[in-house]
């Protein structure tokens, strides 16, 4: 069977068009810790992260645990409570971890002005070129937060973590 030259000419040049079109490439974009903890646990929890660790998890030789039990968290998640996925998991478990590392600095320092940090970071800050910035000030916020909300030097750095964290 033959193909017409014009056909021909349309076959090669849609072949030429998909290969030089630009390629889209996907990325997977990790699990929001709190978009998992407020549809999956706030129901019957808190309805915020952060303020379930406070009330909930207590940290123990490295390790978390049910305040109420004193059971292992990721034990107790693996085991069925919540239904969770193992990948939800993970991403709650580190996200207690996180919360807890921080020291609660943002609930002592900020939450008297600021609502929650994942509300404050999402709407007002973007990373530029790596430096956590004022999204409509384009303001430095290492350099800001050395005079504001009574941060003391060296809760600057760890300030500056917890937001940045708050944008993955």
């Amino acid at each position: 069977m033959r193909m017409s030259r014009y056909r021909l000419l349309y076959v090669g040049w849609l072949a030429l068009a998909i290969t030089a079109a630009p390629c889209e490439q996907v990325l997977a974009q990790a699990p929001d810790p709190h978009q998992i903890f407020e549809q999956r646990c706030g129901g019957c929890h808190t309805p915020h992260a952060g303020d379930f660790e406070g009330d909930y998890l207590v940290s123990s030789q490295g390790m978390m645990l049910t305040r109420r039990s004193s059971r292992e968290l990721r034990g107790f998640l693996d085991s069925g409570h919540g239904k969770l996925s193992p990948v939800e998991i993970n991403v709650l478990v580190e996200h207690f971890e996180s919360i807890l590392n921080a020291g609660g600095l943002f609930q002592d320092k900020c939450r008297v002005c600021h609502d929650r940090a994942v509300d404050l970071a999402r709407h007002q800050l973007i990373l530029r070129d790596g430096r956590l910035t004022g999204r409509y000030t384009g303001r430095d916020i290492a350099e800001f937060l050395t005079n504001h909300g009574r941060l003391q030097p060296d809760e600057v750095e760890r300030m500056i973590s917890v937001l940045k964290r708050q944008l993955h």
